[in-house]
């Protein structure tokens, strides 16, 4: 794997934040292209883009500087030391994005549905992106496997933990990143492009697959799992269940209004 894509005079271009800001742009493209398409203004439309950038980035490192690396008590050190946080969190950051395209959609009287419809697939097509990055970064690495498609990490600037370094371990960033795409695919082409589905529907089953595809993968997953766990489950299952069953309900609710 490469961390480092680029390397010259001492600058070094780590893979992490060439993927992340790749996975921003095609989010961005496909937010675009959907809420063109349903009539969205050009001026909401930036409203909206904005709300939701600032949604992901606040709410992905709040959640992780609460849940992640041993909760506030471990984060705070790191952060007046090294002025940044580990790590981000994909579910923080999605619920506070949604939540702010919520409260816009209420105040200009916007229909939510379909604005959650587009943030739901935008979503996934970036995590698929960014999994990539992830992959070779070495973040998200997976647990060791006897498996023939195990991947090694031999470089130590990558992420994975020193003691894991040589060691064949289960490529789970791609297993994210191909199960995204998937359902992308499958939403988009089986039930949005032919017109199966009411207004929130798509939204609904992109969260549903992901949080499906996440409770799975996170069982091949190294590293931290959380603060909030029950049994074997990490903070990532829990949310994902309880963010399945949320969107569901939220959805039989809003067909009745």
């Amino acid at each position: 794997m490469r961390p480092v894509l680029f390397s010259t005079m001492g600058f070094e271009l780590y893979a992490a934040p060439v993927f992340a800001g790749l996975a921003g742009l095609a989010a961005f493209l496909c937010f675009r292209s959907l809420m063109r398409r349903r009539g969205l203004a050009p001026d909401e439309l930036w409203s909206l883009v904005f709300l939701l950038a600032a949604g992901v980035v606040a709410g992905s490192y709040l959640f992780y500087a609460l849940f992640y690396n041993g909760g506030p008590a471990g984060n705070l050190p790191f952060l007046l030391k090294y002025k940044r946080l580990p790590g981000g969190s994909f579910w923080g950051g999605f619920w506070t994005a949604l939540v702010c395209a919520y409260i816009y959609c209420r105040a200009e009287r916007i229909d939510f549905r379909r604005v959650a419809d587009a943030v739901g697939l935008s979503a996934i097509l970036a995590l698929a992106v960014m999994r990539l990055g992830c992959f070779q970064h070495g973040c998200c690495y997976g647990t060791p496997t006897a498996l023939r498609w195990g991947v090694v990490y031999t470089d130590p600037r990558c992420a994975v933990d020193g003691s894991l370094l040589g060691k064949a371990l289960h490529p789970s960033q791609l297993y994210e990143s191909l199960g995204c795409l998937a359902a992308l695919l499958i939403i988009y082409l089986v039930f949005l492009k032919r017109e199966r589905l009411k207004p929130g529907g798509a939204f609904v089953l992109a969260v549903v697959f992901y949080s499906m595809l996440r409770f799975a993968v996170d069982f091949f997953r190294g590293g931290d799992s959380g603060i909030l766990q029950a049994g074997r489950l990490t903070t990532a299952q829990l949310i994902s269940l309880a963010g399945a069953a949320a969107s569901v309900l939220w959805y039989r609710r809003a067909e009745n209004l």
